[in-house]
């Protein structure tokens, strides 16, 4: 039972390969034309990265965002053509938008989004996804995240801002996803992206540090396998036991973020992972709101969805432990001002 939970989570290479077989097909037509069609657009829409520490609560987060109907964002199905987005965007909308619809012929197709997930996995046509195979397109990203300068000169900036130009047209949205992997090139990508608005989804870091650990093990089986990104102090906490290498992955992770986030100015808003839970319309009218000063003519659309989320914040027996890493990490190099 134990190896079937994990096995879940691998990764099904029958679809990898059919995947690969119709992006295959499909990139070089988007390729061919995303030049000349995105000269033709202006690019209205804001994109808004959401940004933060694993198990910061991201999923959550893109699920309630896509029940309010106010944000486009990738989904389940659009993660399938990762190398053809703007294609995939299209069809998408021919599908799922009413506009679109001609006899109910994909009236099958659940609107509804629903709020579970399991380690960052969705269920649902509709339901968000984490597209980084998306982000993979644009720069072949280390294992370990190099410097600043090594960024600027290997990712292609251009073709990235073109294709949410794309997505944002299809869509006729601002155009929300989850940008954890680029917390390290902040600087970079402020200096070279515009019209974007970075959203750091901030939580107890003791209550990441115990999902992380959980989830962990869930995926790997163990302890005391890494999961997830690793921070360029990968190198201090890889001898480490693995209550201390969760802890300072989300340490550094976090203090990286509060390093870099003046260079991303009035285009920054920090949301409390609590503070969202306990109101999410409150952040819903903050987000709009910023929004709406990128974009006068944005219409925001009325808040139709959940109230309130109940806040994940077990007890554990290893709290202790988990605190205790935690602690070593501050004293060692600082408490993190979120201010």
């Amino acid at each position: 039972m134990r190896n079937k939970e994990i096995l879940k989570y691998h990764k099904n290479i029958k679809l990898d390969e059919l995947i690969i077989r119709i992006n295959d097909l499909l990139e070089p037509a988007e390729k061919e034309r995303i030049d000349v069609l995105a000269s033709q657009i202006n690019d209205t829409f804001p994109t808004l990265f959401l940004i933060g520490t694993p198990r910061s609560g991201s999923t959550l987060f893109m699920q309630w965002i896509a029940s309010t109907g106010a944000y486009a964002y990738p989904s389940n199905f659009m993660s399938r053509f990762n190398r053809a987005p703007y294609i995939s965007a299209l069809i998408y909308e021919m599908v799922t938008n009413p506009q679109y619809q001609y006899w109910d012929e994909f009236a099958d197709i659940s609107n509804e989004i629903e709020f579970s997930s399991s380690i960052g996995k969705t269920s649902g046509f509709k339901a968000p996804h984490e597209f980084w195979y998306f982000w993979l397109r644009f720069m072949q990203f280390p294992d370990i995240p190099f410097s600043e300068e090594q960024f600027s000169r290997n990712f292609d900036f251009i073709m990235f801002q073109n294709e949410l130009k794309l997505l944002k047209h299809a869509f006729q949205k601002p155009f929300i996803m989850k940008a954890h992997i680029i917390v390290w090139y902040l600087e970079s990508v402020s200096k070279n992206l515009k019209n974007i608005i970075y959203l750091h989804l901030k939580r107890d870091p003791i209550d990441s540090v115990r999902s992380l650990l959980k989830a962990r093990e869930k995926w790997t089986g163990s302890l005391e396998e890494w999961f997830t990104v690793k921070p360029k102090e990968y190198d201090i906490l890889k001898t480490m036991d693995p209550f201390h290498q969760v802890a300072g992955q989300i340490y550094f992770m976090d203090r990286e973020i509060h390093r870099k986030k003046h260079c991303l100015e009035d285009d920054y808003i920090q949301v409390n992972y609590e503070e969202f839970c306990r109101d999410p319309e409150s952040v819903y009218d903050m987000i709009t709101k910023k929004t709406a000063e990128m974009v006068p003519d944005f219409t925001i659309p009325e808040y139709r969805s959940i109230k309130e989320f109940h806040v994940s914040k077990p007890v554990s027996d290893i709290d202790d432990k988990i605190r205790k890493a935690y602690d070593f990490f501050e004293k060692k190099y600082g408490i993190i001002n979120s201010e």
